[in-house]
């Protein structure tokens, strides 16, 4: 099976960018788009709708599995599946079993914080499991419009994908949570998808407003996760292993991550603030070269390019490396990822008879190659084959060349590209194609993502509706609505990427 080269880009950068003009406007377009009050949804809000007018089996098995696979990726669910306090031992697990053991016993105190999507869930799970007096301070930074059951930890709604000045302010506190951290206490981190730009920290040589345009700038170029997260950690205090270098193995840590990234790479994930980073100051400085923004003044100042200069020749001090002693008290540990929602969703599918292949979590590239692949996996095999399906799971990305502004994403430009393919369709197929985002936002809409059947090909093919002209204009949102294919969730309060379905049984 091809893999597919990857970059992580939020689909609604480019309509961000075309819109704003300055710092401010980014995060009054960023708050306003995120100040509904959404709690953890982790089941399809127009679900009879979409069967109503689509309805086939194979649709109602994946619109199940879809369900299956976001609740199997709950915070909460996991975070009680890998926290277990038994007396005065604390066990932790891993994504694969793994596990370690801490005497509980021992700490005097315990100080909770972190950031990101599924940080408010994550956080609230692990205090109901430790429901201990022990717990001296809490402080945790969200996107807008997720809240926590709690009112014993202090939380901070901040923006996302580029950073505002209540990252900051969350960031701060966060630290000065960690300043009354002692030498016999436990410290745990919780890190979600969307900690690198809910924790917003940059170095003294530059402004918030800067880091916001380099992070734009970065995003609108079609820059891979791992690059820009090399340059978030090489502009941060705190990234990168900075976090763990100010925590200096003073006291225990324990870090329990929830992957948004492919492969989970734990350096990457929120930029690795408590793990070794893999990436250079001279990585940097290439990196801003390739996308052509080294020498642009207006967006990065001098005194920045002289930093990452004298890191680059090795003038001033990297961010730590992995035989760096300040790791030594900090257990960093992935408890859950996207493979723990297709394998979900396979078990399901072959539940209820359907043989089912995963093919892995790394699927990445253009969005449209995915939905090539979509197309293939329906139509390249005989009927004899049926009934089978295939799940998949990564992160693929648009390319807004002509700086359009529609409305879509990610996953339903996947799902209309496969929609594209067909033609002349078996009367007696039965199919369902589905592409989603397991934290309900794809793009710039409102929308997790989309589904492609027959009669939703039928009806599309009835109202006369072009997919070229709406793939052109990156308007999948605009078109699935009209046929009641788009899926949502609302925001779901977790995120391990996107997954997407093939169901066949006819």
């Amino acid at each position: 099976m091809k893999k597919f080269h990857y970059f992580s880009t939020c689909y609604s950068i480019q309509n961000i960018y075309l819109a704003v003009a300055d710092s401010r406007k980014i995060n009054t377009l960023l708050k306003h788009k995120k100040t509904c009050n959404f709690m953890t949804n982790l089941k399809l809000q127009n679900k009879s709708k979409i069967l109503r007018y689509n309805y086939s089996d194979s649709l109602k098995l994946t619109l199940d599995a879809i369900e299956i696979g976001l609740r199997s990726v709950n915070p909460r669910f996991i975070v009680k599946n890998s926290v277990k306090l038994r007396g005065n031992t604390l066990n932790i697990f891993d994504y694969n079993g793994e596990k370690k053991r801490f005497d509980f016993g021992s700490f005097n105190s315990i100080y909770l914080v972190g950031a990101g999507k599924a940080t408010a869930s994550m956080t609230d799970a692990f205090m109901n499991i430790i429901n201990d007096k022990k717990i001296k301070g809490c402080c945790i930074t969200v996107p807008y419009g997720i809240k926590m059951k709690s009112t014993l930890c202090s939380v901070t709604n901040a923006a996302h994908p580029i950073p505002d000045f209540n990252g900051v302010i969350g960031t701060k506190k966060i630290l000065n949570i960690i300043e009354k951290v002692k030498k016999n206490d436990l410290l745990v981190i919780f890190l979600s998808g969307g900690a690198s730009a809910l924790m917003p920290l940059p170095l003294d040589v530059m402004e918030l407003h800067e880091k916001q345009r380099i992070t734009m700038q970065l995003l609108s170029s079609g820059a891979t996760i791992d690059e820009m997260n090399t340059v978030r950690k090489h502009l941060s205090k705190i990234k990168g292993g900075r976090l763990a270098s100010i925590i200096n193995k003073k006291f225990q840590v324990i870090t329990l991550i929830l992957s948004d990234v492919v492969e989970d790479k734990i350096d990457v994930i929120a930029s690795g603030p408590t793990t070794a980073d893999l990436s250079t100051f001279y990585d940097t400085k290439k990196i801003l070269i390739k996308y052509k923004l080294w020498n642009n003044q207006q967006l990065i100042s001098k005194k920045l390019r002289i930093l990452i200069s004298n890191g680059a020749s090795g003038k001033i001090q990297d961010t730590p490396k992995p035989d760096d002693a300040v790791f030594t008290n900090i257990y960093n540990v992935i408890i859950g990822n996207n493979n723990i929602a297709c394998k979900n969703i396979k078990s399901f599918l072959e539940k209820n008879g359907i043989k089912t292949m995963y093919l892995g979590s790394a699927f990445t590239g253009k969005s449209n190659v995915l939905g090539d692949l979509l197309y293939k996996l329906v139509n390249d095999f005989p009927v004899v084959s049926t009934p089978y399906a295939f799940v998949l799971g990564g992160e693929t990305t648009v390319d807004l060349e002509n700086k359009t502004k529609g409305i879509g994403g990610r996953n339903q430009e996947a799902a209309l590209s496969a929609a594209s393919h067909f033609e002349n369709l078996d009367e007696d197929m039965d199919f369902t194609i589905a592409c989603f985002g397991t934290d309900g936002i794809d793009g710039n809409s409102s929308a997790a993502g989309a589904i492609v059947n027959p009669k939703l090909l039928a009806n599309i093919k009835q109202k006369k509706l072009r997919i070229s002209n709406y793939l052109k204009n990156h308007d999948s949102n605009t078109l699935f609505n009209s046929v009641n294919g788009a899926l949502y969730t609302k925001i779901t309060g977790t995120n391990v990427n996107d997954v997407s379905i093939v169901c066949r049984l006819k």
